[in-house]
């Protein structure tokens, strides 16, 4: 809140009469000037207006509810104090309220104890006055607020009081949502039957799904992630590289100074687990997982797409620490070619806010048409790494095959897997998924145990992809040979993790 004063101090030194604070925290901003007010010269008294209670003095004023008397009210007698206006912007644009905001500039302009303060959220001001009130966008509270905050509600709480670590700990995650927010998360811990990491998280990540979910916006959604790492077959290599930054994507990394994890590309073969990987890195790091449509950034159901695009990273940006899924990439920033105006825009807007955007945004992104792909999105600074999943190998499918079985209650023990593995190869994980469930259905079906030989009965009724788009295949594969890193260990170069710059 340090450097919001400050630039309501800035304000009153510069006397500036009216001064407008665009903030969603209405009593934050009240609670601020309260504290401001007592420190002026004259102790200045605090009067709030608002449209359903009118001025709060105890003057017989009739029909203070209403803005204009109000302000005319406020004019005429010219008594010291702040004046806090709450929305009075949603009633600008009439021409005798915008000429009486003209005229209190006009008056007190050189007055240094009367303040007009419109506290409001995301208004514009109108244009034929926007020269006279200082603006200034309130950002949401720090860590060290926050921190603050929560050790004042826990002195109401002597029997369930967290340490201050804890406190800490919490105040960090909850950077990006509101006072009010924290406040309803505490109360929400302090009717746990148990606080524990893993409860706290869960609450945190809820109340970012809450303030996304309405931030009014249908280009970004909250996706539940309900699965772990282990339940990935193969890609080796990707999952040793989420796995090692699990403790890197966090506040407390990112103030010891520790290089923070920006992003990474996962190109490939459909059904190979791309978007299972995104997934994955928010349910490693557990963070909320967030997916933004492209097509809907396009479709202008949001407005222009350049400002749905501008929204989204603000709401993103307001839910960090965060992973945000962009899901086939190349649909919306590939294909520039195509000469399409917004499209450009777009690109050029998202390749800014990669180098620009908080440090606690992880974007994953994956593309099937890596092709389409321009060569300034895939270089690096944009993303750590690009990483290439092929079709999985025998040991990758053998492990595929593992966890499908027990996700179907069995026990991969009674199966044969070796010969699974074998007529399964050039299959991807979505097809070898496809087989076993397909088996199991069928066994149900027909009242029988399921065996090997329910699952190889399916197996010969699929196609894989790699036969029915054998030419598209060799094309992505020979493409990604020495332009991405494979996915698994075992394929391509030998990667030394300290090569990634």
């Amino acid at each position: 809140m340090a450097e919001v004063t400050e630039e309501i101090e800035k304000a009153i030194a510069g006397q500036y009469p009216i001064i407008y604070l665009n903030s969603v925290e209405e009593s934050r901003i009240i609670n601020l000037l309260h504290k401001l007010a007592e420190k002026q010269a004259n102790d200045l008294p605090v009067v709030e207006w608002s449209c359903s209670t009118g001025l709060d003095i105890d003057d017989e004023i009739e029909d203070s509810d209403d803005p204009v008397k109000a302000l005319q009210w406020i004019i005429k007698k010219g008594r010291p104090g702040f004046y806090i206006m709450k929305d009075l912007l949603d009633f600008t644009g009439s021409p005798q309220l915008d000429r009486l905001l003209r005229d209190a500039c006009e008056k007190f302009c050189t007055r240094n104890n009367l303040y007009i303060f419109i506290v409001s959220a995301g208004r514009e001001i109108p244009h034929s006055i926007r020269s006279d009130i200082f603006q200034i966008n309130v950002s949401l509270p720090g860590q060290a607020e926050i921190f603050s905050h929560l050790k004042e509600l826990q002195k109401d709480n002597a029997d369930r009081k967290l340490r201050d670590e804890a406190l800490k700990e919490i105040s960090l995650a909850l950077c990006g949502l509101t006072l009010k927010d924290a406040t309803h998360l505490m109360y929400q811990i302090d009717r746990c039957k148990k606080i524990t990491t893993a409860v706290v998280s869960d609450l945190i990540n809820e109340s970012k799904k809450r303030l996304v979910a309405s931030g009014g916006t249908s280009c970004l959604e909250y996706v539940p992630v309900n699965f772990s790492i282990d339940q990935v077959g193969g890609l080796g290599r990707l999952k040793e590289w989420i796995s090692i930054r699990q403790n890197l994507f966090t506040q407390k990394a990112q103030l010891s100074g520790m290089p923070i994890p920006r992003g990474i590309l996962i190109m490939g073969i459909s059904g190979c687990g791309k978007s299972m990987c995104a997934k994955v890195v928010a349910n490693s790091w557990n963070v909320p997982l967030f997916r933004l449509d492209m097509n809907l950034i396009f479709s202008q159901m949001d407005g222009s797409p350049e400002a749905a695009f501008h929204k989204v990273t603000q709401m993103v940006e307001s839910a960090a620490p965060a992973v945000l899924w962009i899901d086939e990439i190349e649909n919306g920033l590939g294909l520039l070619e195509s000469g399409n105006a917004n499209q450009s825009h777009v690109f050029s807007a998202f390749l800014t806010w990669m180098q620009e955007k908080s440090p606690l945004v992880f974007v994953a992104a994956t593309a099937n048409r890596i092709e389409s792909l321009p060569a300034e999105l895939i270089r690096k600074g944009r993303f750590d790494q690009v990483f290439f999943c092929d079709l999985p190998d025998d040991a990758e499918r053998a492990e595929i095959l593992k966890i499908h079985l027990k996700a179907n209650r069995q026990n991969p023990d009674d199966f044969n897997i070796a010969h699974l593995t074998k007529i399964t190869k050039e299959w991807n994980a979505a097809e070898i998924e496809q087989a076993v469930n397909g088996g199991r259905i069928d066994a149900s079906s027909q009242n029988h145990p399921f065996t090997t030989k329910d699952i190889a009965k399916h197996i010969d009724t699929i196609v894989p992809l790699s036969e029915t788009m054998k030419e598209q295949t060799k094309k992505i594969r020979d493409w990604a040979w020495d332009r991405a890193t494979p996915a698994s260990k075992g394929k391509g170069r030998e990667l030394s993790f300290n090569e990634e710059g």
